[in-house]
């Protein structure tokens, strides 16, 4: 017989041995197959015999083949991104990996979160994204799966309407245990049911025609808050966001049109300087599109219909306005608006839903009910189990975490056997919608018991 063969054979059952018993498995990546990147040793601090770079161009990558046990493990990337962010992409067998390195003058570890082994040769391979990062080595560590603590149902307006409580209870006694189905606009409602004959709990509208400078432009909201209200009367679940056309100071150009002036790059308003002077007119400009926003949740307060209220969203990201001034200006912004509308418009019906990852731009544990990740993974059936177990270790047992956006239906099952189990999910619409992907996979979804569905929800009220 071959001895190299017989050599080969017994390295693979040895280690496959090893990680029988549990043992993490460390991949250096000098020794895996380069693609375009090259080995180096020119800064200090690797852990083999030297690290991975050159990540420059679409393709440049490193792998590796390994053997591994069924199970679920943690993968821990250990980088360096000396030039600051950086995006990765990782491929392990078939399933996307994606995440952010933060900057890192020397090697650190990046928990990129659970993945899942199979019994036998797995591949991993790193590269992509952002490019400009280098690579040290992956350890995958076997994990468990823990469920979130309990929340407590209480919200963070002392003076919460009765509809609003029943709701957060309701939201409450199913977290951990169910995940309940929503979906960005009304028409994509009638698409799940063709496909699935089932309907979305939570049904997720936007005010943005509602900007008085939107209105000023010519935009007509017509009757979009009546038609969520019939909704609510078929029994789904509402919920708002508002996509805030800036006050004034729209560029309305060729390039940057009017209707375009929630983004950073639309609009030369200042937010840090309006709310530095409160007797400036930017400042009051800022009072009255708050206000004209009061006045239509008013409409839904009178009819006693509760809101998962979700304004100022992906602030940290600074391509909203709301955001381009930093974590400070957007925390005073979000305090404004809760008491505008709790004090001054006696609006009690909201449940305030905030959809930031970034401590730093936290405006506190009493105006946030809900923490929302949003997220457009390249893989649809990713997990995002980075992201959650990122905000449930700041807010496990204390506020809810839901999927307040994501491209196209979330793999729900599978979200729960990696231990992330959002309250709520809210896929967007059309390109990000359900009618994107295949109708067997949002049938399965819809269909598997992790996942609340109308009917469902209003069999159990």
């Amino acid at each position: 017989m071959n001895i190299s063969l017989v050599k080969t054979l017994f390295i693979n059952l040895a280690f496959t041995a090893l990680i029988l018993r549990g043992q993490a498995i460390s991949l250096q990546a000098v020794n895996g197959t380069l693609q375009g990147t090259k080995t180096s040793t020119k800064e200090p601090g690797y852990t083999g015999a030297g690290y991975i770079t050159h990540f420059e161009h679409d393709g440049d990558l490193v792998r590796w083949n390994f053997f591994a046990s069924n199970g679920l493990y943690r993968l821990k990337l250990r980088y360096r991104s000396p030039l600051g962010r950086k995006e990765f992409a990782a491929i392990l067998n078939d399933t996307t990996i994606s995440g952010m390195f933060p900057k890192a003058e020397h090697f650190e570890f990046y928990d990129a979160g659970l993945v899942l082994l199979k019994n036998g040769e797995n591949k991993l391979e790193v590269g992509g994204g952002w490019k400009h990062y280098e690579i040290d080595r992956a350890d995958l560590i076997p994990a468990n799966t823990v469920p979130p603590l309990p929340v407590a149902a209480t919200l963070v307006d002392s003076q919460a309407a009765p509809e609003a409580r029943l709701l957060m209870n309701d939201l409450v006694a199913g977290y951990g245990k169910v995940t309940w189905s929503g979906q960005a606009e009304l028409t994509e409602v009638t698409n799940i049911f063709n496909l699935t004959r089932h309907k979305p709990v939570i049904v997720c509208g936007d005010l943005i025609n509602y900007s008085p400078s939107s209105i000023a432009f010519g935009a007509k909201p017509g009757q979009l808050v009546e038609s969520y209200i019939a909704m609510h009367h078929q029994g789904h679940v509402l919920s708002f966001c508002w996509h805030w056309n800036a006050p004034t100071n729209l560029l309305n150009t060729p390039d940057h049109k009017w209707w375009r002036g929630f983004y950073t790059d639309a609009t030369t308003f200042d937010l840090a300087a309006a709310l530095a002077d409160t007797n400036s007119t930017e400042y009051h400009l800022l009072l009255r599109d708050i206000d004209a926003i009061g006045g239509e949740l008013k409409k839904l307060s009178d009819e006693h219909i509760p809101i998962l209220w979700r304004p100022l969203h992906e602030a940290e990201g600074k391509w909203f306005w709301w955001g381009a001034k930093g974590p400070e200006s957007f925390k005073k912004l979000w305090r404004l608006m809760f008491n505008r509308l709790t004090i001054d418009h006696r609006l009690h019906n909201l449940i305030w839903v905030l959809t930031n990852d970034d401590p730093a731009w936290y405006p506190g544990d009493d105006v946030v009910d809900i923490l929302g990740i949003d997220a457009y993974p390249s893989d649809r059936s990713d997990p995002v189990s980075e992201r959650w177990e990122a905000m449930k270790a700041r807010f496990d047992g204390k506020k809810l975490i839901a999927l307040t956006e994501f491209g196209g239906v979330p793999d729900i099952e599978k979200m729960h056997r990696f231990g992330v189990w959002f309250s709520y999910f809210s896929p967007w619409s059309g390109p990000y919608g359900p009618t994107s992907m295949p109708t067997n996979t949002v049938m399965r979804i819809y269909q598997s018991s992790d996942v609340l569905t109308l009917d469902e929800a209003v069999k159990d009220r």
